[in-house]
């Protein structure tokens, strides 16, 4: 079974799933009060599966910076290089999800939260290590650097994570404020949560590929 013809397929099937789960009339998300909240609500269930992805990518550039740095070998660098790039991509989705969710919620679409700050900043980190990337020629000192710059830059995700616990916030706990409950509407989070990460293993091998045929050519 060759995993990359039917990963496509898989990933897609399941977002489509996702989707009906999320616009199911049963995924309405409800307050500590249980009033409900409005359907602008459910742009969490695309929003905490974003900021997951951001996450699992970002430690794989920490771990494949690391495993560069020990042993070498340009499949290290790739994989860094290639979860990187679509760790941006996620973490800037999570930005706009996260400004869509704010506007809806507080009337303006950004506040200098302790949350939204260090998920911008996380996301700068990221953007100037592709950018630090393409500003050096030489492979094996771009790799070198960019590796260290990989394995610093990921203090900005547990940073992020756990801003909400480390400083006073007004970013919402949906997840532990008592929103979260009943059988469908953890189904509908979990079912989103397999999908982007399928969407992101998808992408992450897709781009690996892209990156190994240019160095063959």
């Amino acid at each position: 079974m060759n995993i990359k013809k039917i990963l496509p397929w898989i990933t897609a099937l399941t977002m489509i799933i996702a989707i009906c789960f999320v616009f199911h009339p049963a995924s309405a998300v409800y307050g500590p009060g249980s009033e409900p909240l409005g359907n602008y609500y459910k742009i969490f269930y695309f929003h905490v599966p974003l900021a997951w992805v951001a996450y699992l990518a970002f430690f794989v550039v920490f771990i494949s910076s690391i495993r560069y740095l020990q042993k070498g070998g340009q499949k290290w660098d790739i994989f860094a290089l290639s979860s990187a790039e679509i760790g941006v991509i996620f973490c800037g989705l999570v930005l706009v999800t996260g400004m869509i969710w704010a506007k809806a919620t507080w009337g303006v679409y950004w506040i200098w939260d302790p949350r939204l700050t260090t998920s911008l900043v996380l996301w700068l980190l990221y953007a100037a290590y592709l950018m630090l990337r393409s500003a050096i020629p030489e492979p094996e000192r771009k790799a070198r650097l960019a590796s260290v710059f990989g394995i610093i830059a990921f203090v900005g995700a547990p940073l992020s994570y756990f801003s909400i616990h480390l400083w006073s916030t007004i970013h919402p706990e949906v997840v532990t404020s008592g929103g979260i409950k009943g059988h469908f509407i953890i189904s509908a989070l979990l079912i989103n949560l397999i999908a982007f990460t399928l969407l992101y293993v998808y992408l992450f091998l897709l781009r690996v590929e892209i990156e190994m045929m240019h160095i063959d050519a």
